[in-house]
């Protein structure tokens, strides 16, 4: 994943044009610089918010609200980097290659964690509406515990290769952390093969399996838990469209190297389209990750007066409301129709029983009357 080729100009660019150049110093400098500072500002406090909020003003928290708070906990640990690759952008990188190596890799996990969180969120969301019985057999602290924590060691380990092939890079008089290294062209392949397979085919397919049944069930549901449902869709789907380019250039790299032997000349089309290309995946992964606050402050009706804590209180709430899902005992909480219906059956069965019952008795007092006056 090269997401910081954003943050400088492409391979064929070298800085020692830039300062030359207002062009390209605008191009690769000023706006780059702008518009990750405008998501460091927005994106930081957003999701400080979001986790605070979460926190501390929402006990006891579904499932579904975990997932968020563990997606704002990885989106924040991105932006907080953002000045650091603004000062590359500026200057130099000045950090080391460990640093290099390491800052690359958070994006990765953050990227690869937040992916199967919204996955386990949509997975849930369908058990939820389609077999909400089946959900409460797992749906445990411990479980829930532990299917977090196969989430982040999957995500720590699938974003692992970029300490392989990370390194920096010296253009002109400066050093850049942009560049990728591969021994070969089969290591390139596999690596990335893996990431748009592992990071966006399989987890698409799994979401638009799961969707398609919950918006088949969706119109059975109450107008909040609709309400509630939608900012769910909304979350899944903006965190797809921001990432989709960077693995259709993925596509696009994989089939430069396949065509490097037969078709030269379209294999460096290819190149110079994906090394334009990067920079816009990389300004969408780093928007991505100030992008949930910002559905979260709109889903909230009362978002006026700016980002307050009331309204991201009032619309975590409702979604912790509507996506609990409780047991048939005092201890859990209930909130899925289906729960209900089987808590009222039993007592309207109770009471057409009550009253056949009577009916029965009344019919058999009428006639024992007449017998014991007559005797």
């Amino acid at each position: 994943m090269d997401l910081s080729n954003f943050t400088l100009a492409p391979e064929n660019v070298t800085t020692t044009s830039l300062p030359t150049s207002p062009i390209p110093w605008l191009e690769y400098v000023l706006l780059p610089s702008l518009f990750l500072g405008a998501c460091f500002l927005v994106g930081v406090p957003g999701n400080i918010l979001v986790i605070w909020t979460i926190l501390f003003r929402i006990s006891p928290r579904s499932f579904t609200v975990v997932l968020l708070l563990h997606m704002a906990i990885a989106d924040f640990s991105v932006l907080i980097t953002l000045p650091i690759w603004i000062h590359a952008l500026a200057d130099s990188w000045v950090f080391g290659l460990f640093f290099c190596k390491f800052l690359t890799y958070l994006i990765h996990v953050s990227m690869y964690g937040s992916l199967f969180f919204i996955t386990l969120m949509s997975v849930h969301r369908f058990l939820a509406v389609v077999f909400p019985f089946v959900l409460l057999r797992w749906q445990q602290r411990r479980r829930v515990y532990g299917i977090l924590g196969i989430a982040w060691i999957l995500a720590l380990a699938f974003a692992s290769p970029v300490f392989v092939y990370r390194t920096t890079m010296v253009h002109g008089d400066s050093v850049q952390c942009s560049h990728r290294k591969y021994s070969s062209d089969q290591q390139k392949l596999a690596i990335l093969l893996l990431e748009s397979t592992v990071g966006f085919v399989v987890p698409f397919f799994i979401l638009l399996l799961c969707y398609s049944f919950i918006l088949h069930k969706i119109q059975h549901l109450k107008s909040k838990k609709i309400k509630s449902e939608k900012l769910i869709v909304s979350v899944v789907i903006a965190f797809f469209l921001c990432w989709f380019p960077y693995h259709v250039f993925n596509v696009l790299t994989i089939a430069s190297v396949l065509l490097k032997s037969t078709d030269p000349s379209t294999s460096e089309s290819l190149e110079k389209v994906v090394a334009v290309g990067n920079n816009i995946a990389g300004a969408l992964a780093f928007f991505c990750s100030c992008l949930n606050p910002i559905l979260y402050a709109f889903a909230a009706r009362s978002f006026r007066g700016g980002l307050r804590g009331i309204n991201f209180t009032k619309v975590l709430g409702q979604m912790n409301e509507d996506t609990t899902q409780k047991k048939p005992t005092k201890i859990s909480h209930i909130s899925d129709d289906h729960n209900s219906l089987e808590n009222q059956v039993p007592h309207s069965l109770e009471i057409q029983k009550s009253h056949s019952l009577q009916n029965q008795i009344s019919p058999s007092l009428e006639n024992h009357r007449p017998c014991s006056l007559q005797s």
